[in-house]
């Protein structure tokens, strides 16, 4: 290195302390450049409950149905062929209720 800079490494330390400058003038004012909160730090499950809390969905009569059909073996294809609905359908109906579930999920209050 021959000690002389190039206008690049002569503002660096400049242009580094203006950037922290602005930075925290963003944080304040433009909410898209704040920190994540610690439920988006947590991301694995952010979200997924949201207003339920946690707890799992009452099981609507098409999804009792679904329900029995994936205990009994039956391909998704088959269960849409059936109730005469798409394929689509189920899959959805099966992710939100977390089907198949067993008996003693299906009625909680029935306890």
């Amino acid at each position: 290195m021959t000690g002389i800079l190039t206008r690049r490494e002569k503002y660096e330390d400049l242009y580094r302390e203006m950037w922290l400058k602005q930075l925290k003038i963003d944080r304040v004012g433009n909410p898209m450049a704040r920190e994540p909160t610690p439920q988006q730090k947590n991301g694995a499950r952010t979200g997924k409950f949201g207003k339920m809390g946690g707890r799992k969905l009452k099981l609507t009569r098409d999804a009792e149905i679904i329900n029995r059909m994936l205990k009994q073996g039956m391909m998704m294809q088959e269960i849409a062929d059936i109730m005469g609905s798409t394929m689509a359908l189920v899959a959805a109906n099966k992710e939100r209720f977390e089907l198949p579930r067993a008996e003693e999920q299906e009625d909680p209050e029935g306890i």
